[in-house]
């Protein structure tokens, strides 16, 4: 390697890259005057690359779409050291796994190319759960939905859940929602927004209460904590 005794500008650093002066370990960032492929991806002219210490690409800035990877992307691009796209963001919809994601989302995968969060441009199945469009959904790597960010109120096993965060079981199950309507479980009914958390078997295992209310003849306040065994009884408070 040859010696540089000075920091080079960006133009000065692609011409001394191209005539193998630097390497890209040592350029950091760069911006394409023309097309080209860096660790197997083909990138647009006018792309932005900032470069790792070990010389991999960290994360690109598409000025014009181009699809790297199969994924058609535009603006902010990341990548695993391996190379391999670890979010992009998609310059139209597209299909992945039997789903379809919109233009101008975020979308996250695992190293191994599969999906791990992205929002729904359709209203799809996953697993047992119903999810609306325009919900971001969370996969585990072996494809079982692990968490959504719901888009708008939604029925999803039997009680009607808020928009915002949801968390689920490996197995699908619901495990904790806020409630968009009062909601009888296990027969008590709780207030709309009361967070709540279930059981495997869908009884309740813990509510945060939006509003006073009373249980078993005990008044609690709002914002109460109240835990409860799969019995349906409330535990006492440790």
């Amino acid at each position: 390697m040859r010696n540089i005794p000075c920091i080079v500008s960006l133009a000065a650093a692609a011409i001394l890259f191209s005539a193998g002066y630097l390497t890209a370990a040592e350029i950091k960032f760069e911006i394409l005057e023309s097309s080209r492929t860096i660790q197997d991806n083909l990138f647009p002219a006018g792309t932005r690359i900032e470069y790792t210490g070990s010389g991999a690409v960290n994360y690109a800035i598409l000025e014009t779409p181009g699809k790297i990877q199969e994924i058609p992307c535009l603006g902010w691009v990341y990548f695993y050291e391996s190379g391999k796209v670890k979010n992009a963001e998609l310059a139209r919809d597209i299909s992945l796994y039997g789903m379809k994601f919109g233009k101008g989302s975020i979308l996250h995968l695992y190293e191994s190319g599969k999906v791990r969060s992205g929002i729904l441009a359709d209203g799809k199945l996953v697993g047992e759960v119903r999810v609306g469009a325009g919900s971001r959904i969370f996969l585990s790597e072996s494809g079982n939905l692990s968490n959504m960010d719901l888009a708008q109120e939604q029925e999803i096993q039997g009680i009607t859940c808020a928009p915002g965060q949801l968390y689920f079981y490996e197995d699908g199950r619901l495990k904790r929602a806020v409630l968009a309507e009062d909601e009888e479980i296990g027969r008590i009914k709780f207030p709309s927004g009361s967070e709540i958390e279930l059981y495997k078997s869908g009884r309740i295992k813990r509510a945060a209460l939006s509003q006073d209310m009373k249980i078993e003849g005990k008044t609690y306040n709002r914002g109460s904590r109240v835990n409860f065994g799969e019995d349906g009884k409330i535990l006492p408070v440790i």
